[in-house]
């Protein structure tokens, strides 16, 4: 086989249609769209130990209708489940993705054959909310596999349940008092949200103190740190500030409330958002967040309670 640009160039004849997420066949127009651009088209992505396509099946059918005998594609090394997964990856986000009623779908079928994924890790690749996915696990199929612990997309794995993770950690904080809370999320396979919340109940039960501070150690998350606190706790403050006469009638003031109360909103959305955007825009919606978050950061310093009045 001949090679060009690190991909291997294929015959034909030698390709087949993979386990493809799509369910409405080929899109005939699409076809006549790609079959003018072929030369300038990315290779195919081709399971080596089938010979099937994951992603690409409207560029083989393009080159045969140009009578095209190579193509270029590049290889995947995999499970057949582990290629189903690929093609749903790589589908969605082309030039023709994956209809509504074919991400869910997907979404149905992946719990299965990856049961021990994170609802968030298959809503990335299938390209619908979390909230999704659980409600498609709920759903009984009869061959449901119980397992105790699920695989994030950080590749760390965590247990389905908190309630375990939270006893653990529990008996961590009562033995080791000063233990941070990332180690203790750590060793109890929580979240450090989680750990923070223990620690707030074993401080309110009596059951052990906030950690005594070493010198030059950084404080111990509080209740306002930015990404722990629960917007729904604080929605009663925010009502109160609409209420507020001085920021009521000024513009400004009407400016920072609808701000705020838009803020607020979307990070009782957050999770759902996040697990419904697209793979490429990740990066950049995570370096605009953290923007936006050290931007409301200083603002918050600025109108903490003791901080200096601005003249």
């Amino acid at each position: 086989m001949a090679q060009t640009d690190g991909a291997d160039m294929v015959p034909v004849t030698a390709l087949g249609v993979g386990d493809s997420p799509r369910l409405r066949g080929l899109d005939l127009s699409h076809v006549q769209l790609l079959a003018e651009h072929l030369d300038d088209l990315p290779p195919l992505l081709v399971q080596r130990s089938t010979m099937r396509i994951l992603d690409g099946r409207h560029r083989l059918a393009a080159a045969r209708l140009n009578g095209t005998e190579l193509l270029p594609v590049r290889w995947f090394d995999g499970s057949d489940e582990d290629a189903f997964v690929a093609a749903v990856r790589l589908n969605r986000g082309q030039s023709l993705p994956l209809a509504g009623v074919e991400r869910s779908t997907a979404a149905t079928r992946i719990p299965t054959s990856h049961p021990h994924r994170s609802d968030r890790w298959i809503a990335s690749v299938c390209g619908v909310a979390p909230r999704t996915v659980a409600a498609l696990r709920r759903r009984p199929t009869g061959d449901e596999q119980q397992l105790d612990m699920r695989t994030g997309r950080d590749g760390r794995r965590r247990p389905l349940s908190a309630e375990a993770g939270r006893r653990i950690a529990t008996e961590i904080m009562r033995r080791q008092p000063e233990a941070s809370l990332r180690t203790v999320a750590r060793q109890a396979g929580i979240s450090v949200g989680t750990a923070l919340d223990v620690r707030r109940r074993l401080a309110e039960e009596g059951g052990t103190a906030s950690p005594a501070q070493s010198p030059g150690a950084a404080p111990a998350p509080s209740a306002d740190a930015p990404g722990i606190v629960c917007p729904s706790l604080i929605r009663h403050q925010l009502n109160r500030l609409v209420r507020d006469p001085s920021l009521r009638y000024s513009s400004q003031g009407r400016a920072l409330l609808r701000l705020a109360s838009a803020t607020l909103a979307f990070t009782e959305q957050a999770e759902t958002i996040a697990g419904a955007t697209a793979g490429h825009s990740r990066e950049p919606l995570h370096l605009v967040a953290q923007a936006c978050a050290q931007g409301w950061a200083r603002f918050g310093s600025y109108v903490a309670p003791d901080a200096d009045t601005v003249a």
